[in-house]
């Protein structure tokens, strides 16, 4: 019996629709929330780094639980639609009071909001994701899911780069960029979160009869050899790849002498939607694995390129941003793709359905990396002398130079490294579902 492969286009849209406001939470916490904190309100840079990467660690807490909860309870809504809405309420408020406070406000009030954005951002996205690693069992299916999800996230970056470029055009500030994303988030996130309630289908899971204790089950998820890889890979190259998105801002002002962010990243999420089929064509043709290597390799060769531009080399540093922009959609395509098949090697040593505690391990790993990544290039900055609010001398801007072009090559060049040989193939999973489905209808394997 073959697995299911026919999810219709309408599921997979309405699935897909929830990443869309969702990216206009992550892109501001990134690019707008330290510029704005020390260069509008006042807050040392450091203290802003410090805090920023505590209000993640909190996810470290938050994930498991969620996660555990969102497989275990069942309501008469089903196991993850629950949190969606939940997470909305949490998430508006938050959003609400990060983006739009009112001065003067403390260290303090920074760590509350960004925890409380971040409780909400875990609610919503992490029963989410696991949730479409359900709706279907075949291992390129999954990356079409995955990448309907992410074409919509993609489409809301680039919308969350419009918005600033407006704002910034019009003689706007960082804070009025978050002022206005906040506003577009509390529009549209609760529509969205309606639409994939009511159009996406749960599908009802049957576990195994044997009950799992929890610490047994993390034990055997640390003997999945493949899961423990991909974790590897991806807190790997999220540390590098936060670590200099978060300096962007930066870099591009002070560095090139780019006037307009927004713009610049218009070009970069644009290339970046155009590319999802590419990946997924290319996942398929050499597996994922494969695709995301080549992917760790482009942003390495083009981050090295940027280190040789300078003032005025607007052009040049657009085009290689935006080839790093064509990378952008599989560091979040492919893995979460990954981690979808690798739960089926837990379910068949388990006979549980464990995808919400599998992608909160997953999540606590890329916030991990995320706080050190973000925390990291903050605070080196500021050891190097760098002046968020002023005018920094030829010596600050080249380590400014050295942090963000070649620091993070050598993360990429590790995941690049421990993927390649990354041992989870479609003919492997193949087998895997094989087994599944032979147990599934009483058939014992020879």
């Amino acid at each position: 019996m073959k697995p299911q492969r026919d999810v219709p286009l309408g599921t997979k849209l309405a699935y897909g629709t929830v990443n869309l406001p969702l990216s206009f939470i992550g892109f501001p916490l990134v690019i707008y929330v330290a510029p704005f904190y020390t260069g509008e309100l006042g807050l040392p840079l450091g203290l802003v780094g410090l805090m920023l990467f505590i209000g993640r660690i909190t996810d470290v807490i938050t994930d498991p639980i969620v996660g555990i909860l969102s497989d275990k309870v069942q309501t008469r809504f089903g196991r993850r639609k629950i949190w969606l809405a939940t997470g909305t309420l949490v998430m508006c408020i938050g959003v609400w009071q990060l983006f739009i406070p009112t001065p003067p406000v403390s260290i303090w009030y920074l760590l509350l909001w960004v925890a409380v954005v971040y409780l909400g951002f875990t609610m919503i996205a992490l029963p989410h994701e696991a949730w479409g690693g359900e709706l279907s069992s075949h291992y390129h299916e999954r990356t079409q899911i995955t990448g309907t999800r992410q074409t919509f996230g993609l489409i809301g970056l680039i919308v969350a780069t419009v918005v600033p470029a407006i704002v910034i055009g019009q003689g706007g500030s960082s804070g009025d960029v978050l002022r206005a994303l906040g506003l577009t988030v509390l529009a549209t996130l609760p529509v969205a979160v309606l639409i994939v309630c009511r159009f996406v289908p749960e599908k009802k899971m049957v576990v195994g009869e044997e009950h799992i204790p929890f610490w047994r089950g993390l034990r055997l998820m640390t003997r999945n050899g493949p899961f423990k890889r991909i974790l590897i890979v991806l807190f790997i190259a999220v540390i590098g790849e936060t670590f200099r998105i978060t300096i962007t801002y930066f870099f591009a002002m002070q560095v090139i002498g780019i006037a307009n962010l927004g713009t610049l990243y218009l070009w970069y999420f644009a290339t970046g939607l155009l590319a999802i089929p590419v990946w997924i064509a290319l996942g398929r043709r050499i597996g994922k694995h494969r695709a995301l290597a080549t992917s760790f390799s482009i942003i390495i060769l083009s981050s090295v390129g940027m280190y040789f531009l300078g003032k005025g080399d607007v052009v040049l540093f657009t085009i290689l941003f935006s080839v790093k922009g064509f990378c952008f959609g599989s560091l979040q395509l492919l893995p979460s793709a990954m981690v979808a098949d690798v739960v089926d090697i837990d379910t068949l040593r388990t006979g549980q359905k464990r995808q919400g505690l599998f992608y909160a391990v997953t999540g606590v790993v890329l916030k991990l990396g995320m706080a050190l990544g973000q925390g990291l290039s903050l605070n080196l900055l500021q050891v190097a002398g760098f002046d968020p609010g002023g005018a920094n001398g030829p010596e600050v801007l080249r380590w400014l130079s050295i942090f963000y072009c070649v620091a993070p090559c050598f993360f990429f060049a590790g995941a690049l490294w421990l993927v390649w040989g990354y041992p989870l193939t479609a003919v492997r999973h193949r087998r895997i579902q094989d087994r599944l489905t032979g147990r599934a209808a009483g058939v014992t394997p020879a």
